[in-house]
Formats: C-alpha cells, structure tokens, sequence
C-alpha cells in the first residue's frame, strides 16, 4: 500500500460487495463440484474440501484486511490470502473460482506492488502446470490448463494496478490540500501580523507626530504667554507714571493671548485622534481631513476617476503623508484651504495636497522644492520602497505635496496573497 493510509472512498465501496460476490463464487464452486459426476468420489470431496475451507479463511483475512490500521498489516494479510489461493487455483477446474482468484492477485498489487502480483501469478501458473505434468494428465493438458489461467490472473493484475494507482492519486491530492490548508493557515497568521504590524507602526507614528507637534506646540505657546507676562509687568510699573503706555502694552497682550488662544485651538484639534482607526485609502484620508477642520483649515478629500485598490504599505503611507502635510500647512503656510486628490495616473497610484499660503508670510515660505526635514525624509524612503517617490515645493502662491507610487506594490503583497488565496480555496 502507498501509505498507511486506509483504501481510498472508491475502493472502500466497491471491495466489500466484489469480495462478497467472489466468496459466494468459492462456495458455489465447492457445491458444483460436489454434484457433479461421479458423485462423492474421493477426489471431488478433496476440491470440495479445499474450496469450502479456504472460503471462511479468506473472508477472516480480508475482514481484517479492512480494519487494518497499517500498509504493513494489509500486506501480510492480502500475501496470506495470495498464498491460501494457490491450492484453489490448482485444485479441480477453472470455473467459478476466477472471481475469488482475480480480487486476491488484484489486492496483493495494491497492498505490496504489481511484482508481488506477478510472483503470485507465476506461482499459480507453474504449480498448476507441474502437478499436471507429473500427474496422470500430463505436462501439454498442464500447459494448455495454465495458459488461460495465466490471463485471467493478468487481468487479476491490471485491476490491483488501477486501484493502487487511484489509492495514490486519492492521497496525493489529500496531501496537497492538506499542505494547502496549511499555507492558508500560515498566510492567514501573517496577514494577522502583518495588519498588526501596520496598526502598531501607525500608532508609532502617530506618537511620533504629536510628540514633535507638542514640542513645537510648547515653544510657540511658551514664546506667546512670556511676552504676555512681561507686558503685563511693565504695565503694572508704568501704569502710575505713564497710563497710556501701561495700556498699550495691556493691548499687546490681549492680542498676544488671543493668538496664543487661536493656535492652542488649532494644535488640540490637529493633534486628536482620527475617527476611524480602521479606515483605509481614502476614507483614512477622510478621516484624518476630519480631525483638522474646525480650525479654521477647510479641507476637500476626494478620488479622481477609479479609486485605486490600496494595501496596508500604502494606505499607511499616505495617511502619514496627509498627516504630514496638514500639519505643515498649519505651521508653516498658515493655510486656510487645503484640497487631497488620490488617483491613478499611468501605472501610478499619485497622492496630491495643495494648500494655499497666507499672503502675510509673504517670502515666508520660500520658492521651489521645499527643505527635506525629518518628516518628508521618512515619506521619500516609504514611498521609494513602493516603487514611487515624494516631491513638496511651492508654487506659486500655493504648496503643493505630491506622492506616488508604483501602482502594482500599492495593491500590496499581502493583498495579493490574500485573493490568491481565496481563489485557490474556491
């Protein structure tokens, strides 16, 4: 047997009632010979003998055969049933016991190969042909006898090697979709980790972003509440001698506190967390375009044309770059509008933020590409691994942040896995 796996569904359901209709065929035989002329003589009660005997010991043995829990039990039980024919097949006349002879020689190929099948055969073949040579008959009846029962146990051969090779075939393919069950398994592990991996770099980033926010947060306020403190001090001083300064410097400071008012509103807001953690592509966009309005930024999100299909990689890297680009709006364009554009372009998958430039900054922002800092030096090296690049410089009076990638790795590797996965489940 190829394993010791039991016989595959086919054979299960086709052995029982061939192996019932062969060992009816035994008995029969045994009755045959019996009844026929000249009665009870001492030699048809020898066959009779023989066929009826072996016909319980052959059930037994592939009765056990079919509850064997290895290859090697079913072979020594199928060469045991190969070795107990030997008599049947040399005893009286071929006849009624071709049945019984073809499944034993057939199960013998499947349980120990096609040469144990032909040892049998010939072993069959040449008994017969010596004890008619050497009996009374003789060696031509002999050959004559052998020559038929030689191919009937051919035939006995041709059938063990159809069942032995769709055994094989059954449990190749169990073995195949046994390995592939596995690799789902282990592809379906790794997406897991893959999106926990993104999720978890995400939230880095995040905490990256805000910490670097909240330091420049810090000095700015900071910067505001001392010119606050010190006008205010030197009003409480001048405010005897000189009223009309003292309040000046009050105005400065209501001012000063107003701006530190505004831009403490506009940072909270920038800095709290999107609405959706698990949006992706565009509605990540979306959602982080959410949490800056309201600051006085009015910010437009929309595809351009067929929404591209975005994995993990990507989706995470233009949300970073939104995030980013939001940010230095606020801080260095003081914008008041921004438009994010996502669409496909050639074998690009191209990201565009275009904000305008508060006209009070003037030469503020400078002309041209702009001064790669730490957040657009990360963006350049996420989107190069993507097959794409980041460009960010001024135009006009406007900033525009454009980011692109190769549009077959923005799909993504684990996407990709994942529906060829399915496909092969389906």
């Amino acid at each position: 047997m190829p394993s010791d796996m039991p016989d595959a569904p086919l054979i299960r359901r086709m052995l029982p009632p061939l192996q019932l209709v062969s060992l009816a065929c035994l008995v029969l035989a045994a009755v045959g010979v019996l009844v026929s002329e000249p009665l009870w003589s001492p030699g048809q009660l020898q066959v009779a003998v023989v066929y009826a005997g072996m016909a319980p010991v052959i059930a037994m043995a592939w009765w056990m055969r079919a509850r064997a829990g290895t290859a090697r039990r079913r072979a020594i039980l199928s060469a045991a049933v190969a070795i107990g024919l030997i008599p049947v097949a040399v005893s009286g006349s071929v006849g009624f016991t071709i049945p019984v002879l073809v499944l034993g020689v057939a199960l013998l190929v499947v349980d120990v190969g096609r040469s144990a099948g032909a040892v049998a055969a010939a072993a069959v073949v040449i008994t017969g042909t010596v004890l008619h040579g050497i009996g009374e008959t003789g060696w031509v009846v002999g050959l004559l006898n052998s020559v038929p029962i030689a191919i009937l146990l051919g035939f006995g051969i041709a059938l063990g090697e159809l069942f032995r090779a769709y055994h094989q075939a059954h449990h190749r393919d169990l073995r195949a979709i046994a390995e592939r069950d596995e690799a789902l398994d282990r592809l379906e592990s790794a997406l897991a980790r893959l999106r926990r991996t993104a999720e978890i770099e995400k939230e880095l980033l995040l905490a990256d972003e805000r910490a670097r926010s909240a330091r420049d947060l810090h000095d700015g306020l900071g910067h505001r509440l001392t010119l606050i403190s010190m006008s205010l001090e030197f009003a409480g001083r001048a405010r005897q001698n000189d009223p009309e300064a003292a309040w000046v410097e009050v105005a400065g400071a209501d001012a000063t506190a107003r701006e530190a008012l505004a831009e403490m509103r506009t940072w909270v807001r920038a800095l709290s967390p999107v609405r959706d953690p698990d949006a992706t592509g565009v509605a990540a966009l979306e959602a982080i375009a959410e949490s800056f309005r309201g600051t006085g930024l009015e910010v437009d999100v929309d595809a351009e044309g067929e929404e591209p299909e975005l994995g993990q990689d990507a989706s995470l890297l233009l949300y970073r770059a939104a995030q980013e680009g939001l940010t230095n709006a606020l801080r260095h364009s003081r914008a008041s509008r921004v438009r994010i554009s996502v669409g496909i372009e050639g074998q690009d998958v191209v990201m565009r933020m275009i904000n305008d430039i508060a006209p009070s900054l003037g030469h503020g922002v400078p002309v041209g590409a702009a001064t790669a800092g730490f957040g657009l030096r990360g963006l350049a090296a996420r989107a190069e691994a993507l097959g794409g690049g980041v460009t960010a410089a001024r135009e006009g009076d406007r900033f525009v942040l454009c980011v692109r990638i190769d549009r077959g790795r923005a799909a993504g590797f684990a996407d990709g896995m994942a529906a060829r996965s399915e496909e092969a489940a389906r």
